[in-house]
């Protein structure tokens, strides 16, 4: 990466499908503070919302793992009745070069590990395949966010959740953070660029059906004017 003058490390969770890979306003965020790490943050929905909270422990930015934050600190609020522990950590994160050297280099064997309790398929001892319904096993997992405490500078920027989270977490038709949700959520996204490009959907906003825009045509709803404005569009929609 030094060879090729690479400054900066973009990381993303595959889970989320509004995730702006490589954003180029958050790599220009990082290198106008000229800092170690950061991570864009989005504000809780709900205390049991399950995502991890980016916080400081000891005075080190740090995350919490929605699975390992205490009930007190879960529903703590501010005097203004605002969640205390509220920044949602999404996963978006950028790292500097030189930070992910230092960390190679000196803190690996520093990383905790955090224990994932599962249901595990297993062989019994007649050979047969068992499907466990209870967790019988502990998976160790090493977190990207580890690293934080690490940073001599670090940020968080604040993103707008409708435009850059939607987790798929869930199975089909369970309701929340599921297939569908993610498909609604990003063309819920995609119908307000259109809009926003002076373009129309024929019924208003009662119009049913998805809307998506390629990526290979707009990153961020950039660009779409010479192609929607004026008109008006039926669902389902793909642009491309």
């Amino acid at each position: 990466m030094e060879k090729k003058g690479i400054k900066w490390i973009c990381t993303y969770c595959v889970d989320n499908i509004l995730v702006k890979i490589a954003d180029p306003y958050f790599v220009g965020f990082c290198a106008d503070k000229n800092i170690d790490c950061a991570s864009k943050v989005v504000s809780k929905a709900y205390p049991e919302e399950p995502v991890g909270v980016l916080c400081t422990r000891n005075g080190r930015p740090a995350v919490i793992e929605y699975s390992e934050i205490d009930e007190e600190r879960r529903y703590a609020k501010d005097e203004s009745g605002r969640l205390i522990y509220n920044w949602a950590h999404i996963v978006l994160n950028n790292f500097s070069v030189d930070f992910v050297k230092k960390i190679v280099k000196n803190h690996l064997n520093e990383l905790p590990f955090h224990i994932a309790k599962k249901k595990v398929t297993c062989i019994n001892d007649k050979g047969e395949t068992v499907v466990p319904d209870t967790i019988n096993g502990w998976k160790l997992e090493l977190f990207v966010f580890d690293v934080f405490p690490f940073a001599e500078r670090m940020a968080a920027l604040e993103v707008d959740r409708t435009e850059e989270f939607s987790p798929l977490k869930n199975a089909p038709g369970s309701g929340k953070d599921c297939p569908e949700t993610c498909c609604n959520d990003l063309s819920r996204l995609h119908k307000r660029w259109i809009k926003d490009s002076g373009g129309a959907f024929r019924h208003g906003d009662n119009s049913t059906g998805l809307c998506e825009i390629s990526p290979l045509l707009s990153y961020a709803g950039e660009g779409l004017e010479p192609l929607v404005k004026g008109k008006e569009f039926s669902l389902p929609l793909h642009l491309e």
